[in-house]
């Protein structure tokens, strides 16, 4: 079939194609759920998995003769360097005789002249294969011949053929190798239905070929242009039987219970038999496929290993999954909802098209959900013209746009979770793994249908709130005061049925309590006055009033019919929310239910209005009411209202309330605005500047801005600040998963108000998916905190200390900041969540600095940097034995404060600092280099304090500052990893200086040292940072998940009223003696690092400075023995000298 010109041309391509092959790493682009199975982990070829037996995966499909249909259409396809980018590749090459078979079947007919077009609806022609087998000039000649069409057009339409084969190829490629053992089935193997697995193909389905960009993109070769196709950035997937036991043949492309598919190919048409690799792999990769039984290789026979993949033959050619549109219209199970559906314009809240529209995962109702829901005359309406809007509604509870974040959700992929429906709708979804999968308790009816833009789940029940209703059309009333352009609106949005026309006995419309509404709208004169400044309306939202004027605005579906519709969600009752549009939203945002009267407004009240959101979670937007002085001492005199003594979210009341019926009226003087995101809320504070940045940092702006019913504490700026070096590294590349959770900390999975926080403590869930404690105190300066529980799983704090070791909790400092998601409050210092882990390897790296933690993983003492006990190599090594504090406390309950293993604060001297010294002294001599690494290590173990004599010592008075490891104060002395040899100059010193900062040298120094030139005795400390710390072993239960008030989380509520006091004690005293033992003997339970000016060298005194005194001494004591001795002398020789002289006088006689 083949010339030989053409097979020497193809062999050529695929040698190009290989020698580019470094380009991408073997595993850099794996599908985003390749974690699913063993063979998509990080599979190389030449590991001891498979043989290699080919050059490449080219040279495979060249050596069979049953094949060279499937090269020559990759080379057409532009696919053949494809394949040498990729590193590790699973191909399923159909045989010559399914590509024949397979364009027998899909081959067009010819089309009469008037039915020419220049759509092409599939890369096969009217000329079949035949056409690839001629050159692209050739095919061109021929089509212009026939079709009378323009070279430019032509070639067009042959480009979309060649992206159409090119798709359509990449359904037949993954990029990761399967295992000879994959292929076999066993009774424990893999996923799914028995032995069907599930695997990601390289296609990315498109609606329409992308246009080229003037320059190529980067990334893969095989990702779409110009976005993540229609499956939300997930390639295809297909299904794959194994081979069975009992000659069952394997099988790709299964349908959902395991039936069709191509079946794999006997392997009869290698052009010769499986040689022994050369040049030979290792013995382990070749022993694998030795190691197979023989009936297990014959079974393996048409599949072939190369050197960058694998080659499996079919037979039968794989066709992509179709869009959702064709699967609706031609699945016998959805064939009345095919029927009731038109397709061309659906209906909101449905999607745009079930053909184009992206990642959509569909909960379809069965032919037998409709005939058993509804009767005649309501099957009758959804048959008719208008119908299409019931339909929408039905099957809006079973549309899910984007599960997480634009994701499909195939049934392998949802678990256990709560999926909200284009509806509003919560559907409470549960899969044990793919194949299986129930919606809110019932068992699916048929699952994942694979489609080019999602995925259909066929359903035998409706998805519909309960108490759903299809006829719920209700009638429009009208309201007239010196209002009537609001009430014109009203009608506009259909929503003046709902709140201001006539419905009870008393002639006044009245909710769902009872009760009536508070109505807060402008008059026409604030309307014609931001008209005349605002050169059109002026309004807050001036594009939705001016679309009103005209008439051109969308409308909502009447609430009185929503308003009695429930469903049951976790055993709660919650009314399913339909986002309205942008005017009804605003209009909304200006009624409150029941009847508000000025003497039951009180200042700050947080008032919930009738907007109800997604963004929300079904909650009321609030309103904030301020009150002045002069109206809270008399608050019925109504004629007060009218001198702006009350502001609606900073709109005065004009004039006194009007009452009408159960309802009372407020004219304001201006519009209302709904609250903004959180981002642009949070973006008029200025202190919040560093947590928007952090944000934006870590890629979290859009959850933030859509993540709903949330409520944020973000720290002010100066609280990141006090972080220090934990900062520094957060805001790297390396540390973005760990700011994204505390970010994620510092966000309330509800909506907490602050008028709404009890008394007490109380226990939320975080989106980190972590607890946070929110404390509020009674009294006067009563306040709202915030802090980590004791109980946090992996993380043993005790009964009473928080789980991630903080010495003190956040205070709220600003409360109450609305947005269109919930709420901000400010809080005056960072809650870092317990399981993220900041080591001091991480410190350093934050500060930049690289010498310090290359000299300590150097001498061994990487355990340091890394946040982990040091094994007994590295204790010896280091001449550490009896210094670090082994877990050894058995079963026994330890002390409160020994629940944390030893931690270590180190200086760390700035790489500048070490270029002044001789580095190279320290790294030829390991005993100096560790000894002046461990004049820098502080320890936390009590033991070494105790070797030393302790009354001169200074003990810490006050706690460590936020960011600091230790307590940093005037004479405050701490031993150093030195100080338990024989060298007393161990010990560090810390001094203040003017300036607020501090000094730190070495104990006993004297003087300066000779050889350093004055350096090396003391050094400035800059900036700081603490490390995680390090809990021993879980002595108690995690945090019970449904334990949601927590009174007496540190044990001090023994009166039992919540206020957690302690009888006869005050809870101030409990919570200083609790924070004194997250600092013991002055150094935080997590220790961290401290960078330092200068380097710190062991001090060793001069030979007088050890000596001299001994010296001095000896040379006193001779000196004086000296002088005595030559006194005596001379007294003795000037004695005898005097006697020897003396004669008697004349006349003197002895007596």
């Amino acid at each position: 079939m083949w010339s030989s010109s053409l097979l020497v041309s193809v062999l050529l391509a695929a040698r190009v194609g290989v020698s580019q092959q470094l380009a991408f790493s073997p595993t850099s682009h794996i599908p985003q759920d390749s974690s699913r199975h063993p063979s998509s982990a990080q599979y190389d070829t030449n590991n001891d998995d498979i043989s290699t037996t080919a050059e490449s995966i080219v040279s495979v499909l060249s050596s069979s003769s049953q094949h060279t249909i499937t090269l020559h259409l990759l080379q057409r396809a532009k696919c053949i360097p494809l394949l040498a980018h990729i590193g590790n590749a699973t191909v399923f090459a159909p045989t010559d005789q399914a590509w024949t078979d397979w364009a027998d079947k899909h081959k067009p007919k010819p089309k009469e002249d008037d039915e020419q077009s220049f759509i092409q609806e599939g890369w096969l022609g009217e000329g079949g294969l035949d056409e690839w087998f001629k050159t692209e000039d050739e095919v061109l000649d021929i089509r212009m011949n026939e079709s009378g069409r323009n070279e430019e057009d032509e070639r067009g339409l042959m480009d979309n053929q060649n992206w159409l084969l090119r798709q359509h190829l990449l359904y037949h490629m993954l990029n990761y190798t399967l295992p000879p053992s994959f292929f076999l089935a066993t009774q424990n193997s893999g996923q799914g239905i028995g032995n069907i697995t599930i695997e990601t193909t390289l296609l990315y389905p498109l609606a329409d070929e992308p246009k080229l960009p003037p320059t190529p993109e980067p990334g893969p070769p095989w990702l779409p242009r110009g976005g993540e196709g229609l499956l939300g950035g997930h390639g295809q997937r297909l299904r794959l039987a194994k081979i069975g036991e009992e000659e069952e043949k394997g099988r790709v492309g299964v349908d959902w219970n395991g039936e069709g598919g191509a079946v794999f190919w006997d392997g009869k048409g290698w052009e010769v038999e499986e040689p022994e690799p050369t040049p030979k792999p290792n013995k382990t990769d070749y022993g694998n496929m030795m190691l197979l039984k023989d009936k297990e290789k014959e079974q393996l026979k048409g599949i072939r290993y190369a050197r960058n993949g694998v080659v499996v033959g079919i037979e039968g050619v794989l066709d992509m999954p179709s869009s959702m549109e064709d699967i609706i219209r031609t699945h016998p199970s959805l064939k009345y909802l095919s029927h009731l559906l038109t397709f061309t314009a659906l209906p909101t809240p449905l999607p745009d098209s079930f053909a184009t529209s992206p990642h959509i995962t569909l909960f379809a109702p069965s032919n037998e959900a409709f005939s058993s829901a509804f009767d005649d005359i309501e099957k009758g309406y959804l048959e008719g013209p208008y119908g299409e809007e019931g339909t929408a509604r039905i099957l809006a509870g079973g549309v899910v746009l984007g599960v997480g974040k634009g994701h499909v959700g195939w049934s392998d992929t949802l678990g256990n979770r709560s999926l909200e429906t284009s509806s509003g709708l919560d559907l409470l979804a549960n899969s044990t793994g793919p194949g299986q999968l129930s919606i809110n308790g019932t068992d699916a009816q048929t699952v994942d249908i694979f489609a080019s833009n999602g995925v259909i789940h066929i359903l035998p029940n409706l998805l519909v709130p309960e108490n759903f209703t299809l006829l719920n059309s209700a009638e429009k009333m009208l309201l007239s005061l010196n209002a009537t352009r609001f009430v014109s609106l009203l009608r506009s949005a259909n929503l003046s049925h709902a709140y201001i026309g006539p419905s009870g006995s008393d002639g006044h419309k009245k909710n769902k309590e009872g009760e009536g509404w508070t109505i807060l709208a402008p008059t026409d004169d604030v309307l014609d006055t931001m008209d005349k400044w605002g050169g059109g309306w002026g309004a807050p939202i001036p594009h939705v009033w001016a679309a009103a004027e005209q008439g051109d605005v969308e409308v909502i579906d009447e609430l009185e019919g929503s308003a009695d519709v429930a469903i049951l969600l976790d055993g709660k009752v919650k009314k399913p929310i339909q986002d309205a549009s942008p005017l009804a939203a605003l209009l909304q945002y200006h009624i409150l239910p029941g009847r508000l009267l000025p003497s039951d407004i009180k200042d700050g009240m947080l008032l919930g209005t009738e907007l109800k959101t997604s963004l929300l979670d079904g909650g009321r937007q609030r309103l904030r009411v301020d009150v002045s002085e002069r109206f809270q001492r008399d608050r019925n005199d109504w004629e007060a209202i009218g001198e702006g003594e009350i502001r609606f979210g900073g709109a005065t009341v004009l004039g006194k309330p009007v009452k009408t019926g159960e309802s009372i009226i407020y004219l304001l003087s201006s519009l209302l605005s709904p609250p903004d995101d959180v981002l642009q809320t949070a973006v008029s504070d200025l202190q919040l500047s560093t947590f928007i940045a952090a944000v934006y940092a870590a890629e979290l702006d859009k959850a933030v801005k859509r993540t709903p019913a949330t409520t944020y504490f973000m720290p002010r700026n100066r609280a990141f600040n006090q972080l220090g070096l934990t900062m520094r590294y957060l805001l790297l590349p390396e540390g973005k998963d760990e700011l994204r959770k505390v970010i994620k900390y510092h966000a309330v999975n509800e909506i907490v108000y602050s008028p709404d926080v009890e008394y007490g403590k109380k226990v939320y869930t975080t989106l980190e998916g972590g607890k946070i404690v929110i404390d509020r105190t009674k009294g006067k300066n009563g306040s709202v905190s915030l802090r980590s529980p004791t109980k946090w799983e992996g993380y043993d704090s005790g009964e009473s200390l928080p789980s991630n070791g903080e010495l003190r909790s956040a205070k709220v400092w600003h409360s109450d900041a609305l947005t269109n998601t919930g709420v901000i409050h400010t809080i005056d210092s960072v809650v870092m969540p317990s399981d993220v882990k900041i080591t001091i390897a991480k410190l350093i790296r934050g500060s930049k600095q690289s010498t310090m933690g290359d000299l300590m993983m150097r001498v061994g003492l990487g355990w340091i940097l890394e946040g982990r006990e040091p094994d007994e190599g590295e204790v010896t090594v280091n001449q550490l034995r009896g210094l670090v504090e082994d877990d050894g406390n058995g079963d026994k309950e330890p002390k409160i404060e020994d629940l944390a293993l030893p931690s270590y604060t180190l200086l760390v001297p700035s790489d500048k600092a070490f270029s002044r010294i001789n580095i190279t002294h320290y790294t030829n001599d390991k005993q100096a280099l560790l000894d002046l690494l461990k004049l820098h290590i502080i320890p936390s173990t009590s033991d070494i304090s105790a070797n030393t004599r302790q009354s001169d010592r200074k003990e810490p008075i006050t706690p460590p500052r936020d960011g600091q490891p230790i307590s940093l104060d005037d004479d405050l002395v701490y031993k150093t990893l030195l100080s338990s040899s024989k060298d007393k100059f161990g010990e560090l010193a810390f001094r203040a200086t003017g300036d607020n900062s501090f000094i730190v040298g070495i104990k006993g120094a004297r003087g300066n040292d000779q050889n350093m030139g004055g350096l090396g005795n003391s050094a400035r400390i800059g900036q700081t940072g603490r490390a995680t710390v390090r809990w021993k072993r879980n002595h108690n239960s995690p945090l019970n998940g449904d334990y949601e008030h927590w009174p007496d989380l540190d044990g001090d509520d023994q009166d039992g009223d919540g206020d957690g006091k302690k009888k006869g004690r005050g809870r101030n005293d409990d919570e200083e003696e609790e924070g004194k033992r997250l600092w013991k003997d002055g150094m935080t339970l997590g220790g961290g690092v401290l960078m330092i000016d200068s380097v710190l060298i062991p001090y060793q005194p001069s030979w007088f400075s050890r000596w001299g005194w001994l010296v001095i001494t000896l040379s006193g004591i001779g000196l004086v023995i000296l002088i005595a001795a030559v006194s005596t002398g001379w007294w003795w020789m000037t004695r005898g000298k005097d006697e020897n002289q003396y004669e008697p006088l004349e006349g003197e006689e002895e007596e």
